[in-house]
């Protein structure tokens, strides 16, 4: 073993730069005593591993290789086709197959989960809709019966002897227009229309109301216009009639009288001293009250309804609702 050379205090510093050469162990000399080194013994020329010619690494012997135990593996053929995989013992897909074939179960419930939600809003939604419907087809039936009841079945005779009795009260109060009942209700009417705005009766003014009733009764025309029995002892019937608007009639030649008498100075009840026209004065009261009489002519055909009642197996009007049938006609109001 070569000896280690330690530098002494006094020795100077060795510089880097101007050091010589340094010694190693294999150029130190030899120890004394120590065996001389003898040169390595030459072996075999090997030649490189799998040259024609060369010798064996090392001699012949009886060494063998461990082996492993026997197997029937068989090592898969390119010329066949790919045996399916297995599937671990878990009955999990294995970690290489695709992502959308371990999801598919997943997606399967989510479907069942819409579909469930679907018919559950379904239902919801259809049954209040089938309630209405129930309700809708109830009222409809119920409307129909009400229908029935309202226009009665009945045949022609028991319609025609109805329409019968409500022809024969309007013919009747129609049938004198000079002296009738239903004269005399218009020129009373107009007789005080007159004396309550215009402050003067008709014969004050020179207007002949009688003239104007039946003229108006005699404009009048009605047609009936079919009817039913309720069953229980009345009856209704439609009317259709055509008579002068009185009260229109009155208007319009109020505009007229108004302004001619306050011209005047003739006021009537208004005036404690009222004076009295003269017949000049009461030739053009008429004359403005007949320009508006022309002017209205004979009316428009409304609609309207007659009440009747069974008395001793026969149909007779009801007087109330034959005189309001009037003034609905006629409009005195």
């Amino acid at each position: 073993m070569p000896a280690f050379r330690f530098s002494r205090p006094d020795e100077s510093q060795v510089d880097p730069f101007n050091a010589g050469e340094p010694e190693l162990p294999c150029d130190e000399p030899d120890l004394p005593g120590a065996a001389p080194e003898e040169p390595p013994a030459e072996g075999p020329d090997y030649a490189p591993h799998g040259e024609p010619g060369g010798q064996p690494h090392k001699a012949d012997d009886d060494y063998q290789a461990p082996t492993t135990r026997g197997h029937a593996y068989d090592a898969p053929s390119t010329d066949e086709p790919p045996a399916p995989r297995r599937r671990n013992r878990r009955g999990r897909p294995a970690a290489t197959e695709p992502v959308s074939t371990r999801r598919a179960s997943g997606s399967r419930v989510g479907k069942l989960v819409a579909a469930v939600v679907a018919i559950i809003i379904a239902v919801n939604v259809a049954a209040p809709i089938l309630m209405l419907v129930g309700e809708f087809a109830e009222n409809v039936s119920s409307s129909t019966e009400d229908v029935s009841y309202l226009v009665h079945e009945s045949d022609d005779a028991d319609e025609e002897a109805l329409e019968l009795a409500a022809s024969a009260a309007l013919s009747g109060a129609l049938a004198d227009p000079e002296s009738g009942a239903l004269h005399g209700r218009i020129a009373e009417y107009l007789d005080e229309k007159l004396l309550t705005i215009e402050g003067y009766s008709a014969e004050q003014l020179g207007i002949d109301a009688d003239a104007f009733a039946t003229w108006a009764v005699s404009q009048t025309s009605f047609s009936t216009d079919g009817g039913y029995d309720r069953e229980d002892g009345t009856a209704t019937v439609y009317v259709d009639i055509v008579a002068p608007n009185v009260n229109d009639i009155f208007w319009a030649a109020n505009e007229g009288l108004s302004d001619y008498l306050m011209e005047n100075d003739l006021w009537g009840s208004y005036s404690e001293d009222a004076a009295p026209l003269s017949e000049d004065q009461r030739a053009v009261a008429a004359t403005l009250f007949e320009d508006a009489v022309d002017a209205a002519g004979a009316g428009e055909s409304l609609s309207y309804s007659l009440d009747l009642t069974l008395e001793d197996d026969a149909w007779a009007v009801d007087a109330d609702s034959l005189s309001d049938l009037f003034v609905s006609a006629y409009s005195l109001w």
